[in-house]
């Protein structure tokens, strides 16, 4: 499962300290079943900040998201910018490029904060 957030704050001044979050969220990956890698990304013109995340499953997304960790900062900073976006969709096959510009294709294409792509069914 590839999972997008996209977050845009309002003061361009606080990347760096988002940035630095996101690191540290990142380390804590390492300690979640189902959680196979995550980069996170800047876009500074934009002043958007956001990680792609690769999970074996939903559970360990669900369990990220829950962290304390996690959820201090996003108290801390989600009243200071845009709704945060997401991207959520299932592929067989990963390479970080394509999965990138899937996601942000994904999400440049709807007006949705939150937008999933069903996984598909093999029969």
């Amino acid at each position: 499962m590839i999972s997008m957030t996209q977050y845009t704050t309002s003061q361009v001044t606080d990347i760096p300290a988002i940035w630095r979050a996101s690191e540290r969220l990142g380390d804590q990956l390492a300690q979640i079943d189902g959680a196979v890698g995550v980069l996170t990304y800047i876009r500074p013109a934009r002043r958007q900040v956001g990680s792609l995340s690769i999970w074996a499953d939903d559970r360990g997304l669900a369990k990220f998201m829950g962290l304390p960790y996690h959820v201090e900062i996003m108290k801390k900073y989600r009243p200071r910018g845009l709704p945060i976006r997401s991207a959520k969709w299932w592929s067989d096959e990963f390479g970080i490029g394509a999965a990138m510009m899937e996601s942000m294709r994904m999400l440049d294409s709807s007006e949705e904060r939150r937008v999933v792509r069903p996984k598909a069914v093999l029969d």
